[in-house]
C-alpha cells in the first residue's frame, strides 16, 4: 500500500519529484521481497534519470494552481488589511495566508517531467500488481482517503457500483460521499448512493452529496424520491439543510413545501 499511495500522490500532484525520490528511498523495505526491493531500486534510478534529463515547464494545471493561489492571496490580504477582524479570525486568516505564500513558492512538477514520470510510475509493474491486490473495501478506503483528486483510479461503472455496495454493507456514509466527490463530472451514476441516503433518511449526507455533485444528479427525480418517502420530518430536514447551503432552487424548495402542505391537509 505504501508504494501505491506514493504513486497516487505523485500522479495527483500532491508531491513533486524531490519528495517522490525521498519517499521511494525511505519506503519500508520490510514489506517487500528481495526481488520487489530490486524493482523499486530500479524504478528509483529511472526516476532520478528523468529528473536529470527532463525539464519542468508550466502546463495548464500548474498555471491554474498558481492563478488560484494568487487570487486567494489577494482576497486574504484584503481581509487582513480591513482592520475589522477579531483576534481569532485574524489568526486563522493570517495562518491560511502564510500557508498560501508557502505553497506559491513550492516548485511543482509539470509539463514534460510530470508527463514522463506519470508514464513511468503508472506503468510500473509492481505498482499495478499491488493495485490489483486490493479488495473492494480496501480500494474504497484508499480512494476516499482524499475528499477529491484530479485523477482517481480509472474504473468502470460496474466496479464503481461494487465499491458503493461494500460501502453500503459497512454503512460507510462518509466514504460514499467522498467516493462520489472523487468521481464528480467523470460520467458516473450515483443513484445507488442517493437511494441509500434516502432509505436511511440521512438528510445530512444526502444534501452533502447534492452539494458536491449536483450536476451529475437528476434533481427532478431526486426531489420526487424525497417527496415519495412521505416522511415529513425527513422532507423538512432536507429542505432546511438545502436552503441553508443554497443547493435547491426556489422551485425545488416550493415543491417540497407543497407536498408537506398537502400531507397536513
Amino acid at each position: 500500500m505504501d508504494l501505491v499511495n506514493i504513486v497516487y500522490r505523485y500522479v495527483n500532484r500532491f508531491i513533486n519529484s524531490e519528495e517522490l525520490i525521498d519517499l521511494l528511498e525511505n519506503i519500508d523495505k520490510i514489506k517487500f521481497s528481495k526481488n520487489e526491493i530490486k524493482e523499486i531500486e530500479k524504478l528509483l534510478k529511472e526516476v532520478k534519470k528523468v529528473i536529470e534529463t527532463v525539464p519542468i515547464k508550466l502546463d495548464a494545471v500548474e498555471m491554474n494552481r498558481i492563478a488560484t493561489i494568487d487570487h486567494m492571496v489577494e482576497l486574504f490580504g484584503k481581509n487582513l488589511d480591513n482592520g475589522n477582524l477579531d483576534d481569532k479570525a485574524l489568526e486563522m486568516i493570517n495562518k491560511q495566508y502564510n500557508q498560501l505564500l508557502k505553497d506559491r513558492k513550492k516548485v511543482k512538477d509539470s509539463g514534460p517531467r510530470y508527463e514522463k514520470l506519470f508514464e513511468l510510475l503508472t506503468n510500473f509493474s509492481l505498482y499495478n500488481q499491488y493495485c490489483l491486490k486490493m479488495d473492494d473495501y480496501e480500494l474504497l478506503k484508499f480512494i476516499t482517503q482524499y475528499i477529491s483528486v484530479p485523477l482517481p483510479p480509472n474504473i468502470t461503472q460496474e466496479s464503481f457500483n461494487d465499491l458503493v455496495t461494500v460501502g453500503i454493507e459497512k454503512d460507510e456514509r462518509e466514504s460514499l460521499w467522498r467516493l462520489a466527490m472523487n468521481y464528480n463530472s467523470k460520467g458516473k451514476d450515483f443513484t445507488l448512493i442517493e437511494n441509500y441516503f434516502i432509505d436511511k433518511r440521512d438528510g445530512y449526507y444526502l444534501t452533502e452529496l447534492i452539494s458536491a455533485v449536483k450536476e451529475d444528479l437528476n434533481m427532478e427525480e431526486l426531489i420526487e424520491k424525497i417527496i415519495n418517502t412521505k416522511d415529513n420530518d425527513f422532507i423538512i430536514d432536507c429542505g432546511n439543510r438545502a436552503k441553508n447551503i443554497g443547493i435547491f432552487t426556489d422551485e425545488e424548495i416550493e415543491k417540497l413545501k407543497e407536498r408537506i402542505k398537502e400531507e397536513k391537509e
